[in-house]
């Protein structure tokens, strides 16, 4: 197996982040990582069926859908996966009786672990009819590590374009294990990978998803590790190192992200412009603005006799 040629294992693929992108839709955003995209909607405060009704808080309801078909039984798990996430984070009581509706959508290509057959049991493999032919390992779930990843991202800024209020950020990164050929003894070796593409992913022996929170309270600027979402066959140390290397990565992801708001909001500007107005005007303004810098001089030295 060839060794990537196009970036480090440890580097990420070009990052892209947009947000307010429907019009019908109270909050949007759309993120990516190199050509894997995810759309993301956020809908809501809004009237909620009285069945779904709570009356403490919102009901947040989250629906993923992918690019082709109809979501199987891995796009109910990232379902699960998400609302895991997202309910303790967000501030569903300012939001009592109301709904929070989240939809995700798949915008790129699918990955290609859906080539690869599914199965309850990642660990299952089959020998096909040739002698040395053996079947890929099937997948337990329907979309890539780095396709995950990417949709909890997104569906992270589709909720502060809505204005939700929420106690921190929840930023997402995927790692994969992928095995590599050395060329002077043909030894093969397990490199991690960040940010694995779906070519890497079909060669993975494992793959994992690493969500952290950052905020205070809630992971400060380090980040606190909140979800771990891994398939394949790996060791302790091997995720292990896998979290170091997603907890830094996750880092460099909310910096860009930091960058874009600021970027669309106007969070960081430069100085107030300097208004000019007539000569005339100015020196009108003068002698009354010295009288007023009298005046809290002599009212200030009055404090100070008085204190004394």
């Amino acid at each position: 197996m060839a060794t990537r040629r196009d970036r480090s294992s440890t580097a990420l693929r070009p990052l892209a982040l947009s947000q307010g992108l429907l019009s019908r839709a109270d909050g949007s955003a759309q993120f990516s990582f190199g050509d894997v995209a995810v759309l993301g909607s956020v809908t809501g405060p809004a009237e909620v069926r009285i069945r779904d009704e709570l009356v403490d808080r919102a009901t947040l309801e989250i629906n993923v859908r992918p690019l082709r078909g109809q979501g199987g039984p891995g796009i109910k798990a990232l379902e699960e996966t998400l609302a895991s996430l997202f309910t303790p984070l967000i501030l569903l009581h300012l939001y009592p009786r109301a709904l929070l509706q989240l939809t995700l959508q798949t915008v790129s290509s699918p990955s290609t672990a859906f080539s690869i057959p599914t199965s309850t049991d990642p660990l299952l493999q089959r020998k096909g009819k040739g002698k040395e032919e053996v079947v890929p390992t099937p997948r337990g779930v329907a979309l890539g590590a780095s396709e995950r990843a990417a949709t909890i991202n997104a569906a992270m800024m589709a909720v502060i374009d809505a204005g939700v209020q929420s106690r921190g950020m929840l930023v997402a990164v995927a790692v994969a294990f992928v095995p590599r050929t050395k060329a002077a003894d043909q030894e093969e070796e397990e490199e991690m990978v960040l940010d694995p593409s779906p070519a890497d992913e079909d060669q993975a022996t494992s793959s994992h998803v690493f969500a952290f929170s950052f905020g205070v309270g809630v992971g400060g600027t380090q980040g606190t590790c909140v979800c771990v979402d891994s398939v394949g066959t790996f060791s302790e140390d091997q995720l292990f190192d896998a979290q170091d290397l997603a907890q830094s990565a996750c880092q460099t992801v909310l910096a860009f992200i930091r960058k874009s708001v600021e970027t669309k909001y106007g969070a960081e500007s430069g100085p107030a412009p300097v208004t000019t107005r007539p000569a005339a005007a100015a020196d009108a303004e003068e002698e009354p603005m010295a009288d007023a810098s009298e005046e809290n001089e002599s009212s200030d030295d009055d404090k100070v006799m008085i204190d004394a």
